[in-house]
């Protein structure tokens, strides 16, 4: 999943520091407006590159007034 209409989903992994049920660690959500104009959030992981990681920042037809609500921190 990439694209996620469900907050609790999104709160559950905020409060999890990235991790949802197995999946690998989440690197950033994006609220955004998408075309219909319902919140949703876009979900990048930590395995991708940072081309695709940024995807969701992009406005287009289908993404409006993102804005980065979690990004994973730096470990250390």
């Amino acid at each position: 999943m990439s694209t996620i209409d469900s907050w609790p989903v999104i709160d559950e992994i905020i409060r999890n520091d990235g991790y949802y049920m197995g999946d690998p660690r989440v690197y950033m959500i994006v609220e955004y407006k998408n075309y219909a104009g319902t919140t949703t959030w876009g979900v990048t992981w930590e395995h991708e590159s940072e081309k695709r990681r940024v995807r969701y920042m992009i406005e287009s037809d289908y993404v409006h007034e993102p804005k980065v609500i979690w990004q994973q921190s730096a470990r250390l």
